[in-house]
C-alpha cells in the first residue's frame, strides 16, 4: 500500500517550504495525519495547529518521540531543527490539505447535516456502505472546520465512499464546510430550534442548513426529511442547484415513504415503500428515521436495499445516543439504563421522554429514574421551552426525577408537589451522590445537553455493581 501523503503532494497542497532540505529524507511519505501528540501513531504527519488554548508547536518533541515521520510548522527555526515543512499558517495548511485530498478523491462523497441525528445517521450509513466498498467517514462527531479538514486529510484516494458530518453553531459555517466537502449527495436529517440562540428564528436555521446544497450540480442529489416543517423550503433551495430531490418520511410525496413505525421489543419495526415489518433489533423509533435516511442514500447509489436492511437491523446505537445498558444486580435484579446523555435539543428531548414513557408501560413492574439536564443554546425563550417538558414528565410520573442546571431546576420546583424531585445546578454535587440513586429493577433515562456533563454518570452507574461485588 502506498503512503497517504508524499512530500511532493504535501508541498503541492500547502505551498510549503522545506528549509532544511531533509523533510521525509528516509521515508517514502506519511501514513496518517494528526494534530494531537497524545494520540499520534507511528508514521503520521504531525501538524502543529494553533488553537484558542494551545499551540501545537509546544508538542513537537513528544510527537516525534511517539513516531511521527514528519512535522508541519509555521516557525522556521523549528522547521530547520526538526526537518519539517514550513507554512505561513498551519491551520490553513490543514484546510488546504483537505481540499487537495477531496479533489483527488474519485469515489462518492455524502455529506449530512441536521439539528439532530447527524452522528447516528453517519454511523448507520457508513457501517452499511462498508459492505459495498472501502468507506471513510468522520470520526465520532468531529464536524467543525478542523474536524472536517482532518477527516479529509486522512482520506485515501482509492476508497469508494466518504461520509462526512457537517455541524454548525453560527451562520456561514455550513457553506464553508460544504465548499470543502463538495458532496455528491447532501442529506438533511431534520430542522429544529437547536442552537437557536445564535439565530433570529428557526427559518434562519433552515436557511443555514440548506447551504449544504450549494455545491451540488445537476448530477447531485439532495435528500430531505419530508416530515420537517421546513421540507418545502429546503426543496426550493435544493432545486436552485438543479439537484435531484429525494424525500424520505411519512409524507405522501416521499420517495422513500414510511407507512408504519412502531416500538417493538428493544427496538422498532418499520414498513416503508413495499417493504413490510422490517425489524430493527436495537434501534428505537427515532433511530429508525436515521435508518430510513440511510436507505434513501442506498437507493440513490443503486445498491442493494435488501443487503443494507440486513446490516442495519443489527446495528446498535452509539454510546450516549440511546444505547441500552443492562446493569446486573443478580439473576432477577436487572436495571435498564438508557444512555441518551450525549446531547439534547427540544425535539430530541421530547422524543426521548415519549419513548421512555413507552418503555415504562412495557416494564411496568420496574421503578423509574429520570435524569435530565438543561438544553443549552436556546436563547431568550429557553425557560419557556424547558417548561414544555412538564406535561411529558407528569405523564411519565417517575419514581424519582433528578435535574441538573438552572432551567431544569425550575421544572423540579414546579413538579416537586407531585413527584419526588432532586435538583442540582451543576454536576459535581450529583456525582458525589450518584451511587445512592442507582438500584435494582429500575429503568433509567439520562438525557441533557453535552455541556451539562450528564455523560459523567454513565461509568459510575455501569461500574457501580461490579465495584460492590469486588468489595464483597
Amino acid at each position: 500500500m502506498k503512503p497517504l501523503w508524499t512530500k511532493k503532494d504535501l508541498i503541492s497542497a500547502t505551498n510549503a517550504l522545506d528549509p532544511s532540505s531533509y523533510f521525509l529524507e528516509t521515508f517514502d511519505g506519511v501514513w496518517g495525519v494528526s494534530i494531537d501528540d497524545r494520540t499520534i501513531q507511528k508514521g503520521d504527519l504531525f501538524i502543529a495547529i494553533i488553537g484558542d488554548k494551545f499551540d501545537g508547536h509546544n508538542f513537537i518533541q513528544n510527537a516525534i518521540r511517539k513516531g511521527a515521520y514528519g512535522i508541519l510548522v509555521s516557525d522556521k527555526k523549528l522547521a530547520c531543527k526538526y526537518k519539517g515543512l514550513l507554512v505561513e499558517d498551519t491551520n490553513d495548511a490543514l484546510i488546504q490539505i483537505a481540499k487537495f485530498s477531496r479533489h483527488r478523491f474519485k469515489g462518492i462523497t455524502i455529506a449530512l447535516t441536521g439539528s439532530s441525528g447527524k452522528t447516528s445517521t453517519k454511523h448507520i450509513l457508513s457501517s452499511t456502505l462498508k459492505k459495498f466498498g472501502k468507506t471513510h467517514n468522520t470520526y465520532k462527531n468531529n464536524n467543525n472546520l478542523i474536524g472536517l479538514s482532518l477527516t479529509l486529510s486522512r482520506l485515501r484516494d482509492n476508497y469508494n465512499y466518504c461520509v462526512l458530518e457537517l455541524g454548525m453553531n453560527n451562520a456561514g459555517e455550513i457553506r464553508a464546510l460544504t465548499e470543502i466537502a463538495l458532496p455528491d449527495i447532501a442529506l438533511i436529517t431534520n430542522i429544529s430550534n437547536s442552537h437557536i440562540q445564535n439565530f433570529k428564528n428557526e427559518k434562519e436555521i433552515a436557511d443555514e442548513k440548506s447551504e449544504i446544497f450549494t455545491t451540488l450540480n445537476e448530477n447531485g442529489v439532495a435528500i430531505i426529511n419530508s416530515d420537517t416543517l421546513w421540507s418545502e423550503y429546503l426543496v426550493k433551495k435544493a432545486k436552485k442547484m438543479s439537484a435531484k430531490i429525494h424525500l424520505f418520511g411519512h409524507s405522501k410525496y416521499a420517495n422513500t415513504k414510511i407507512t408504519q413505525l412502531v416500538d417493538e421489543k428493544e427496538g422498532s419495526t418499520i414498513s416503508y415503500d413495499k417493504i413490510k415489518n422490517w425489524h430493527l433489533t436495537n434501534l428505537n423509533t427515532t433511530q429508525a428515521l436515521n435508518a430510513i435516511a440511510t436507505i434513501s442514500v442506498i437507493k440513490e447509489l443503486k445498491l442493494s436495499t435488501v443487503t443494507s436492511a440486513k446490516i442495519i437491523s443489527k446495528i446498535k446505537p452509539l454510546s450516549g445516543r440511546g444505547e441500552k445498558i443492562i446493569i446486573n444486580f443478580g439473576p432477577k435484579n436487572k436495571t435498564f439504563l438508557i444512555d441518551d446523555s450525549y446531547n439534547a435539543n427540544p425535539d430530541s428531548m421530547k422524543v426521548a421522554l415519549s419513548n421512555f414513557y413507552k418503555t415504562k408501560y412495557k416494564l411496568n413492574t420496574y421503578k423509574t429514574l429520570l435524569i435530565i439536564g438543561d438544553m443549552l443554546e436556546l436563547g431568550k425563550n429557553a425557560e419557556e421551552i424547558h417548561f414544555e417538558l412538564v406535561p411529558l414528565i407528569k405523564k411519565i410520573n417517575p419514581d424519582l426525577l433528578i435535574t441538573v442546571g438552572p432551567y431544569t431546576k425550575k421544572i423540579s420546583s414546579k413538579l416537586k408537589i407531585l413527584i419526588n424531585c432532586k435538583s442540582y445546578l451543576t454536576m459535581p454535587p450529583l456525582l458525589k451522590r450518584a451511587t445512592e440513586f442507582i438500584k435494582p429493577n429500575q429503568i433509567v433515562l439520562i438525557k441533557g445537553s453535552n455541556g451539562i456533563g450528564l455523560w459523567n454518570l454513565i461509568p459510575i452507574f455501569k461500574n457501580f455493581n461490579q465495584e460492590k461485588r469486588n468489595v464483597a
